[in-house]
């Protein structure tokens, strides 16, 4: 959603303290139980080297937190203005209407007092019972449909149970080419920063083959490195005789885990080396105490 010029908040104001310390702001969001590895402070670090300033937020009433939002500001020379964006939030910490209304309305009022042309949020909405009013809510203030950034389709995968039980929940030819794999002599292990520029190039074949628009190199490596370096990150690769055949970024934060990047050879498809990929992706999230694995982008 985009909003467009900034309305006086006409109930209670919200109050709205930027949090400074990297570490308080993943604690507040994890804690919230709707992390988005998108509100980390690594990835606000991550866009701040790239061209945004970011700034964290903590949103509340009456001494309670309600909401967070790590909002983007990007602004250019050759105009006179900025725009804001906070992907994948603002995020809610507690699922009442109350908690979407001042967050909305503490995202106005910085915007206001930061003069942006415009701020576009995605907050993650869809599984509350309340999704309609949220709608409402939303267009009552003054807030647009806007053009998607992020992915909106996808699929979640339910990883709570056990490793068994996760195979048996899969179709039977996914359990199979998984086995596969592993039969025929694909090893998956994670990737050094050596091998990233490796990855990189197959990523690059992939979106060639597959016709999707990927950045450069050097934004890649760092992403990796920053996502790695905090703990929350992983590059996968999947070889065979020492070839590499496909790799794999995943994220873990809070109990849930995503499929970033995904990328893989034209060679060596009769291996299966991607359901192994994805099958060990999924056990490093289960280690890493997720519930929930991200297919990110899935139709």
């Amino acid at each position: 959603m985009t909003a467009f010029g900034w309305p006086s908040v006409a109930e209670s104001t919200p109050s709205v303290e930027q949090v400074l310390s990297a570490g308080e702001w993943d604690a507040l969001v994890t804690s919230s139980g709707r992390a988005h590895f998108l509100q980390s402070s690594t990835w606000a670090q991550f866009k701040s080297a790239h061209g945004w300033q970011a700034r964290l937020y903590r949103i509340g009433s009456a001494g309670r937190t309600l909401a967070l939002a790590s909002l983007l500001q990007r602004g250019w020379t050759a105009v006179p203005f900025a725009i804001g964006y906070v992907p994948r939030g603002p995020v809610l910490c507690t699922p009442q209407q109350e908690a979407l209304e001042l967050a909305l309305a503490a995202l106005e009022q910085v915007a206001a007092q930061e003069q942006l042309l415009f701020v576009k949020i995605e907050p993650e909405l869809f599984d509350l019972p309340w999704h309609p009013e949220a709608v409402s809510i939303l267009e009552r203030r003054g807030w647009r449909k806007g053009q998607d950034i992020q992915f909106r389709n996808t699929v979640l995968l339910d990883i709570s149970q056990g490793e068994e039980q996760i195979l048996a929940a899969m179709k039977p030819k996914t359990r199979y080419n998984i086995r596969l794999a592993a039969r025929r002599g694909v090893l998956v292990s994670a990737a050094t920063p050596e091998e990233w520029p490796g990855v990189y190039a197959l990523y690059r074949e992939t979106a060639r083959r597959d016709g999707f628009i990927i950045r450069a190199q050097s934004y890649y490596l760092d992403l990796w490195r920053r996502l790695v370096s905090a703990g929350i990150g992983v590059v996968l690769k999947a070889t065979w005789q020492g070839q590499l055949l496909a790799a794999l970024v995943a994220v873990a934060f809070g109990h849930k885990a995503w499929y970033l990047h995904g990328a893989s050879s034209s060679e060596g498809r009769n291996l299966m080396p991607t359901y192994l990929l994805q099958w060990e992706a999924i056990r490093w999230a289960r280690a890493r105490g997720c519930t929930l694995y991200d297919m990110w982008g899935a139709p």
